[in-house]
Formats: structure tokens, sequence, C-alpha cells
């Protein structure tokens, strides 16, 4: 599923029972996810939240994400640092 967030915007994401993959197309997001962590998401950037877990994400600047299934993925998942 392809999603567009404009600067500000908040969204809440479920991993639920496959987990989920976030990709950034355009822009940039910050991510938390309860880890004490947070995490930038830039163009061309994956994230990967567990199955199970959660977490919020608000666009920085206006953004297009693809979000979907870990096997619906076709490219290399790239597991992202905490800041």
């Amino acid at each position: 599923m392809e999603c567009c967030f404009r600067k500000g915007e908040l969204m809440r994401l479920d991993g639920g029972k496959a987990g989920l993959i976030l990709r950034c197309s355009s822009g940039a997001v910050w991510l938390t996810r309860g880890d004490g962590a947070d995490y930038l998401v830039a163009p061309g950037k994956v994230f990967e939240l567990p199955r199970g877990e959660s977490a919020i994400v608000e666009a920085l600047q206006t953004s297009e994400l693809y979000l979907g299934k870990p096997a619906l993925m076709q490219k290399t998942v790239i597991r992202l640092a905490p800041c």
C-alpha cells in the first residue's frame, strides 16, 4: 500500500502477525516504537517493524511511503540503527 503524508501528520503502525515493512520513497519520517530510540527513515531506506510491535510515525516533510508485509517486499531489508 502506498501512502502520502503531509509534514506533521502522524500515523500508528501495527506489526500484526507477520510484521510490517515501511519503505520511504520521498521525504523523510521520524519513527519511534517504544524501545527508547528514534529512527529517521529517509528516501530509499527501509524500516522493518517486527510482528506484534507497534510504532508511531511522523512526517518531517511531505513524504511518500510504501507499507507492506515482509514477504511481499522484493528489495533486501536494511535494519536501521537508532539515532
